[in-house]
């Protein structure tokens, strides 16, 4: 009985100490309130290439309401040129399935869709703030969106290795592809207070 209750102890310190150790080994931090400056410095330094194409959360709210409709952000998201979602066939959350869809994409490719998300569905909660960004699905062939975070560390790097893969792809090479890097930080402008998240939220 004595072995049983030691072993039950341990458990939940083993676990602690891998998920200590997952967050160390992936430079994972505590969420804290960031600024687009801050965001914006962060893409920059591991591509000036991807900083225009920053977008952050519109508000708490946004974020929120994105949670609420099971919207629950993988790596990357792809929509058609109707604004249709591709079902991309990963359901395994394998950056390595992702990264081969997103370079294999062609042009003129018929995708399977999930008819019930549409990109307004995102956009409407999102605010632009990179130069290039554009919200339009109708101009290119495909729109691949990657999520991102700061306090994800070097998490982001499989989502980036995603981005980089659909720019070498054939819609990415003929300039019909259009990529946005959607940023998942508490925003200093959220009318956060620490590290919680408000719903009720101050107009930028």
């Amino acid at each position: 009985m004595t072995k049983k209750l030691y072993l039950l102890l341990a458990i939940p310190l083993v676990l602690s100490a891998c998920k200590a150790s997952l967050m160390k080994k992936y430079a994972i931090k505590e969420p804290r309130i960031e600024t687009i400056e801050s965001v914006s410095k962060y893409l920059n330094q591991y591509s000036p290439l991807y900083t225009g194409y920053l977008c952050v959360f519109r508000d708490s709210a946004a974020l929120v309401d994105w949670f609420k409709n099971k919207n629950m952000p993988g790596r990357s998201h792809f929509y058609n040129s109707d604004g249709y979602r591709i079902i991309t066939q990963d359901s395994s959350f394998c950056s390595g399935v992702e990264t081969n869809f997103a370079g294999n994409l062609k042009i003129n490719q018929v995708f399977r869709i999930d008819s019930t998300m549409k990109f307004s569905k995102l956009t409407k909660n999102l605010l632009p703030v990179g130069e290039k960004v554009n919200l339009d699905p109708s101009q290119y062939a495909v729109t691949c969106v990657i999520f991102w975070a700061d306090f994800m560390g070097r998490m982001n790097d499989q989502n980036f290795q995603i981005a980089e893969s659909a720019m070498k792809s054939q819609p990415g090479i003929n300039g019909r592809l259009n990529i946005l890097f959607v940023d998942m930080d508490i925003m200093d402008f959220w009318n956060t207070s620490g590290n919680l998240i408000k719903t009720s939220v101050k107009t930028r």
